[in-house]
């Protein structure tokens, strides 16, 4: 069931993979979205049981919101003992998470079922 949170995020939670919140961020992302990020990555925490997968697709630009809303995700997936993984982040995403050292934190893929895959110990993963 797919829930559209904001102009910026919607939640999904997919009948293949359940246990999996999957957050989708959409066009830019910046200070005024910082609301909308905080309670869809709260609501993404509460209603996985395995993991959240925040899938950047259809991301266009992030400024330190987002990092910011990401590295506070990681600390609520680790206090819940869940796995956290980035779906196709930008280049410029992957720039910010490389200049700020935060890269190695937020492992990323390049699909979905990569992610599923390497997050849950599928066939296929590491």
């Amino acid at each position: 069931m797919i829930e559209i949170l904001s102009a910026h995020v919607s939640l999904d939670t997919p009948a293949a993979a359940p246990g999996f919140a999957v957050c989708r961020i959409f066009g830019d992302v910046d200070i005024e979205s910082r609301s909308d990020l905080r309670d869809a990555f709260a609501r993404a925490v509460a209603r996985a049981t395995t993991g959240v997968l925040v899938d950047c697709t259809h991301l266009a630009f992030a400024d330190s919101t987002l990092l910011n809303a990401l590295v506070q995700l990681r600390r609520a997936t680790r206090a819940r003992h869940l796995s956290l993984a980035l779906i196709a982040p930008p280049r410029q995403l992957r720039h910010l998470l490389d200049l700020t050292g935060t890269a190695g934190l937020l492992p990323a893929h390049v699909t979905l079922t990569e992610a599923l895959a390497a997050t849950a110990g599928l066939p296929g993963g590491p």
